[in-house]
């Protein structure tokens, strides 16, 4: 259906312009090698997601798909190959945060913590820090 690759520097306005179409800001995110890209098998964009690292642990930030392209089982296949690159590259556990706790991240193994919980360098994070207080923070272990 799509194949999963590592964005790089020519990808950039095509990252930055669907995350912004979405609503998201990009003020903040990770640099754009951080950040894993969906294609079709005719190269269209599927979807975007960044995987910051901090050690053993990953950090999923800004999952946005495009929408003409996007179907449930897609962005099911695409998560499901997101957290399994992230196994490939030797992350331990994986983080997001949430504006509330979401089902579909439960479905993967997600759970919910408190920041406290977090790796420490991770809880420096801006995302983290500028937090209002009805994020939800999950994890998952990968090993």
């Amino acid at each position: 259906m799509f194949l999963i690759r590592k964005a790089t520097a020519k990808d950039e306005c095509a990252v930055w312009n669907i995350v912004k179409g979405s609503g998201l800001e990009v003020d903040g995110l990770p640099e754009i090698e951080s950040f894993l890209i969906a294609e079709t098998e005719t190269k269209e964009l599927y979807g975007v997601i960044g995987l910051e690292t901090f050690g053993g642990a990953g950090l999923l930030r800004a999952l946005v798909l495009n929408s003409s392209h996007s179907t449930s089982e897609g962005l099911l296949k695409f998560f499901d190959s997101v957290i399994q690159y992230a196994k490939k590259t030797k992350v331990d556990e994986l983080y997001l945060t949430s504006n509330e706790e979401s089902f579909f991240f439960q479905v993967f193994g997600f759970s919910t913590i408190n920041v406290e919980d977090l790796p420490i360098q991770m809880q420096s994070n801006r995302l983290f820090t500028d937090q209002e207080s009805n994020r939800v923070i999950m994890k998952k272990r990968l090993v």
